[in-house]
Formats: structure tokens, C-alpha cells, sequence
């Protein structure tokens, strides 16, 4: 399923805490994701997934601007399940959002593999910047943006430009090297 047809139903005590940290100046802050394997269409009332088999800290966090962000978490380990029902939940515990849908898994982690759910949230319903997300000590880098991927390019074409020269220089100094053994 494509990450951005998954819609998240934000809790009535996730909204109340983004409300909240917001009149503060502060943001709620998201730490961890959560994965179960039931099937439904998630309500604002849930306090809990309805059966959740495992949870992880966020691995990437990216602010699109306009009340959008993105973010993913990697979920390891033996077990192998299917994601029915995801999670978001606050560093309080609070549990700030739900993506199900009745007809169909999200998504699967293998036996004794990894695997990682990003997403993509539109918050505008919400008081603006009052939600960030917080990412945990595996940072999987996969939200590149399109200023990284330039210097990036830059950096790889810079090289290929000093190899070039290298081989130049090396090819020189043993025309030179022939030279002065011819003559030498």
C-alpha cells in the first residue's frame, strides 16, 4: 500500500496534548510507533491499538513545511507478523494517532528480518508546529531532501574529476620515469 493513501485518525487525548503543549509554546513530541495485526477503521476515542505485537522509536523525522512532515520507524527482530493498525505515540505514552483500514494489511515484517514503515502526515488540523517527532539512536537517513542529494552529486563528480587527474599524474611520471632510465 502506498504510505501516502494510509489516513491517520488523531486521538482525542492526542489532539487535547498537541493543544495542550501548543498554548504552553511547546511541541508534543512523538517517540515511538507502534504495529499490531487487527484490521479496522480506527475511531478517536482508542487509547491502545487493539492488538499491538511490537514498537519501535522513530528512525527518521523530516518537516515538509505547510503542517506536513514525514517520518518511519524499523521494526526488528524474530517474530514475523502482518501490520494491520499502526500507532504514534507521544514520549508520554499518550497515544496521538491511528492508521487502519478494515480491508487489507499495511504492511509486513519477516521472520528474523527488518522492516521499515514510513509516513507521511498532514497536520494542518492541528495548532500550527505543535507536533515534532524525535528520533531514536538508529537514524536511517531515508527522508533525504533534495539539497542533500545536490551536494551529494557535487561531492561524487568532484571526485571522479580527482581520479582522473591522479591517473594523469601517475601516467606522467612514468613517461618520466622511462624517460630518465633511458637516459640516465
Amino acid at each position: 500500500m502506498n504510505e501516502t493513501e494510509l489516513q491517520l485518525v488523531i486521538t482525542q487525548k492526542g489532539l487535547e496534548a498537541a493543544i495542550s503543549a501548543s498554548n504552553r509554546g511547546l511541541k508534543a513530541e512523538l517517540t515511538t510507533m507502534s504495529v499490531g495485526d487487527a484490521l479496522y477503521a480506527p475511531n478517536k476515542n482508542q487509547t491502545a491499538l487493539r492488538n499491538e505485537l511490537d514498537r519501535a522509536p522513530f528512525s527518521a523525522f523530516k518537516d515538509l513545511g505547510g503542517g506536513s512532515i514525514q517520518g518511519a520507524a524499523k521494526f526488528s527482530g524474530p517474530s514475523q507478523y502482518a501490520i494491520g493498525e499502526i500507532g504514534l505515540h507521544l514520549s508520554d505514552g499518550t497515544l496521538f494517532g491511528v492508521i487502519s483500514r478494515p480491508e487489507g494489511v499495511l504492511n509486513f515484517k519477516p521472520a528474523g528480518g527488518h522492516c521499515i514503515q514510513p509516513f507521511t502526515l498532514n497536520l494542518s488540523a492541528l495548532p500550527t508546529d505543535s507536533i515534532t517527532i524525535e528520533v531514536g539512536t538508529e537514524n536511517l537517513n531515508i527522508l533525504i531532501d533534495s539539497e542533500m542529494m545536490q551536494d551529494a552529486t557535487a561531492f561524487v563528480r568532484s571526485q571522479v574529476v580527482q581520479v582522473k587527474q591522479s591517473r594523469l599524474l601517475m601516467k606522467q611520471a612514468e613517461k618520466l620515469r622511462k624517460l630518465e632510465a633511458k637516459h640516465g
